[in-house]
């Protein structure tokens, strides 16, 4: 890359190059991205880095199993986001590197070496046709979901009881299925007069199967979403649509093929300064949990449903609001032609209040009290307090 000269370095930066700023808004999903720190060479080429330091307190009581107090990481770990642009070439494209370094704040198991890791590394091509993304980045099914108030910037559903190690699962399982941070090729279309779309191949999923069978998945997970946002006089409303569907080939002597496949809708509405969001997603080989493959195998065929509720309340520097959902598979009786075992009926259910006091552009902080009921994990309650710095 070309020596920079001239450096220009912006705090506050409210505009950085197309390709850019596409990706700082998709890379740490509770990033408000109210700051940038970035150079400028004179030869055109850009950098930038953002990031968040979310750090939250939690206490929790678990049904029959232990009390437990931590000092965490929330739905998102902390993270640095790096952003190389080269100049623009004649033809009006641009194109771009993306990078972000994550680190988690663990549970009682380890104090001195939290993980690291890559969620985000990519290249973007951008131009008047749209974007094309490829690398590792954040997926497509579900993601508008995910946008949610209470959990994409709090805590959430403790994935791992009172040991909950690493970012705690948001409304996964008990609202929605996790998108998650995969290798794939996608194209992100530019907004028309508020409609977008985006289409991606994404890395299949490969579930395991405790029997020993053999899993093949020669084709590429397919994602697509339809976003619609307009404004009028009194908020706005903003909806999404979207699809997945990836095939497994089971081998071995119970061989057979199905479809990890689903649907979501939603919507979010803004009257003044009262917000309510409404999602509701509908998968086939997907379970309860809300996780691609994580029951192995024995999900083929199962049904799945995730829903959420979310009413918000804005005044001044201060956002309140009330969130509930639920994660249910249907049951199925064991299928001795394909090996497969029996499968319970499964319900999630997860209640949120939160409050998020925003203290400056750069510092938020986040109360909330949980409610988590389940038919195959610890009911616990919890209170939350956080705290979060962004750049």
């Amino acid at each position: 890359m070309k020596t920079f000269n001239n450096f220009k370095n912006t705090k506050k930066m409210t505009k950085i190059n197309s390709a850019i700023g596409l990706a700082v808004v998709t890379m740490a999903m509770s990033n408000p991205v109210n700051a940038a720190v970035a150079i400028e060479s004179v030869e055109g080429w850009e950098t930038s880095i953002s990031g968040s330091i979310p750090v939250f307190v939690v206490s929790s009581d678990h049904e029959g199993e232990e009390k437990a107090f931590r000092v965490q990481s929330g739905f998102n770990p902390a993270n640095l986001n790096f952003h190389v642009a080269a100049p623009k070439l004649d033809n009006g494209i641009t194109v771009s590197g993306h990078f972000q370094i994550d680190t988690h704040l663990q549970g009682s198991g380890v104090q001195n070496s939290g993980l690291f890791e890559s969620r985000v590394a990519n290249i973007q091509i951008a131009g008047d046709f749209g974007t094309v993304v490829v690398g590792k980045d954040f997926g497509v099914f579900n993601s508008s979901a995910i946008g949610d108030i209470a959990s994409q910037g709090g805590v959430g559903w403790l994935g791992g009881g009172a040991d909950t190690g690493n970012a705690t699962g948001g409304r996964i399982g008990t609202g929605y299925v996790y998108a998650n941070f995969n290798p794939q090729v996608k194209f992100v279309s530019n907004d028309y007069n508020g409609l977008s779309f985006k289409v991606a191949m994404i890395n299949p999923e490969e579930p395991q199967d405790s029997q020993g069978a053999s899993i093949e998945t020669d084709s590429p997970r397919f994602e697509g979403q339809a976003n619609y946002a307009m404004k009028f006089n009194a908020g706005g409303i903003k909806l999404w649509a979207g699809f997945i569907q990836q095939n497994v080939s089971v081998l071995g002597a119970n061989s057979f093929d199905y479809d990890m496949q689903g649907f979501d809708v939603g919507t979010h509405l803004d009257l003044g300064d009262f917000g309510i969001t409404l999602s509701f997603t509908d998968t086939t080989g997907i379970g309860a949990d809300g996780l691609y493959g994580f029951g192995g195998i024995n999900d083929a065929d199962v049904d799945a449903t995730q829903w959420y509720v979310e009413a918000d309340y804005v005044f001044d520097k201060t956002t309140v609001g009330i969130s509930y959902g639920e994660g249910h598979q249907d049951s199925r009786a064991a299928d001795a032609n394909k090996g497969l075992d029996a499968v319970a009926e499964v319900d999630n259910e997860l209640s949120m209040l939160f409050v998020h006091y925003q203290m400056s552009p750069e510092f938020r902080l986040v109360a909330e009290l949980q409610d988590y009921k389940s038919d195959v994990q610890a009911n616990y309650d919890a209170i939350v307090l956080g705290f979060q710095y962004d750049f």
